[in-house]
């Protein structure tokens, strides 16, 4: 196994960074300092990054349903509900991407940081997708306006998204960047007020029947997109 494949397995950091710390210096393979990226590691051999020694640990991808109310962080020094009160893992996880408070639906929790780092990383366009109700219809020139890309302050302008009508002040809404609150950021500027936010689906994993607090593993065909986004 190359090297910086390995220090991204163990969870240190991306592939990518993995890279950059080899280049300076800053990585040892059995007490030696290397400085080629491609080097190979084989059984037996230590590796330390910055004087830690990595081990490589299992890695799990987990989507959970979560509930309005908890916070996307499992340490949270205000006690605030967060993932560790709707995941029972005894290992160490982050949430890939964010959820406001005040929404709900999908997240991928995992202990995998290079696939995390892809899944949020812009040139991806990874499409992300929600249910989303306001508290009036569009008008179409506002509809248009909203698919085009909006300036939603703070120097940040969004890029073309999806937006279709599905009735009852509901829309279906596609995005592929991730600014903070971006939808509802989005819909503001528009003079509409969300009332319900729900994301369902990140890439191809759709949050499907699950139900509030409800977490499952991902299943075969799941784990083929996190091949897709770290090959």
């Amino acid at each position: 196994m190359r090297i910086n494949k390995f220090i991204a397995n163990s969870g240190f950091t991306s592939r990518r960074k993995a890279d950059d710390l080899i280049i300076q210096g800053r990585v040892k393979i059995n007490g030696q300092t290397i400085y080629e990226p491609g080097i190979q590691v084989v059984d037996g051999d230590k590796v330390e990054v910055e004087g830690k020694l990595l081990t490589i640990e299992k890695k799990f991808y987990i989507k959970l349903y979560k509930p309005v109310g908890f916070i996307t962080s499992n340490f949270d020094p205000y006690n605030e509900l967060d993932l560790n009160d709707l995941l029972d893992i005894d290992k160490r996880f982050f949430a890939a991407g964010r959820l406001d408070k005040d929404s709900e639906g999908l997240l991928i929790i995992t202990n995998d940081g290079e696939f995390t780092n892809n899944l949020i990383h812009p040139k991806f366009k990874l499409d992300k997708e929600y249910i989303v109700k306001i508290d009036r219809k569009l008008r179409a020139s506002q509809e248009k306006k909203f698919e085009k890309g909006l300036d939603i302050g703070n120097g940040e302008k969004t890029s073309d998204a999806k937006l279709e009508y599905l009735g009852n002040n509901t829309y279906s809404v596609i995005i592929h960047q991730g600014f903070n609150r971006q939808i509802r950021r989005m819909f503001k500027v528009l003079g509409a007020r969300v009332i319900e936010l729900k994301r369902i689906r990140i890439g191809k994993i759709f949050l499907g029947d699950l139900k509030e607090k409800e977490y499952k593993y991902f299943s075969k065909d799941e784990l083929k997109f996190v091949d897709e986004m770290i090959r």
